[in-house]
C-alpha cells in the first residue's frame, strides 16, 4: 500500500499513537520509527496495560500485536470496541500473516493489519493512510 498523503505539521503534533507490543525490541524499533516520522506515542507491553492507557489518554490511533501475555491483541481489541465503545483505527501487527488470521483480526475489531517483521515502508503507508481519513479528513475526531 503506498500513499501519497501527507500530514501537515500542525496536525501531526497532535496525533498520539498507541503502541501495544510486548517485545521490548518491538516496541522500541516501532517507537524509534513513529518518532522519525514526527509522531506523539505510548507504548505497553500487554492488552491490559493497553485499557488502562486507554483510560486515561485520547489515541487516535493503535497499533496492537497480537499474541502477547496478560490479554492477547484479540481481546483487547474486542474489548476496545464492546466495552469502551471506541472507533478508532486499530492496526494488527502479527507474524501469523495468513487470511485466517487476517478474518479474525477484522472479526475482532481491527480495521487491517501488517505482518511482522515490520517493513518501515509498509508501516508508514498504513499508519499514514488511517491516520490521514480519522484525523486530516475528520477534523472533529468523531473517534474519541
Amino acid at each position: 500500500m503506498l500513499t501519497d498523503r501527507v500530514i501537515p505539521d500542525e496536525i501531526k503534533a497532535k496525533i498520539n499513537i498507541l503502541v501495544v507490543e510486548d517485545n521490548l525490541l518491538g516496541r522500541k524499533m516501532i517507537g524509534f520509527l513513529l518518532k522519525k516520522w514526527g509522531f506523539r506515542f505510548d507504548a505497553c507491553a500487554n492488552g491490559k496495560l493497553a485499557l488502562e492507557n486507554l483510560k486515561l489518554n485520547k489515541y487516535d490511533l493503535i497499533l496492537m500485536d497480537i499474541q502477547m501475555p496478560e490479554m492477547d491483541g484479540h481481546e483487547t481489541s474486542k474489548y476496545i470496541r464492546d466495552k469502551l465503545k471506541l472507533g478508532l483505527p486499530i492496526i494488527a501487527m502479527t507474524s501469523n500473516a495468513t487470511e485466517e488470521e487476517r478474518k479474525r483480526c477484522l472479526i475482532s475489531g481491527m480495521v487491517d493489519y501488517i505482518a511482522k517483521p515490520i517493513v518501515e515502508e509498509e508501516l508508514y503507508n498504513l499508519t499514514v493512510n488511517y491516520l490521514f481519513t480519522t484525523v486530516v479528513e475528520n477534523p472533529e475526531n468523531q473517534y474519541q
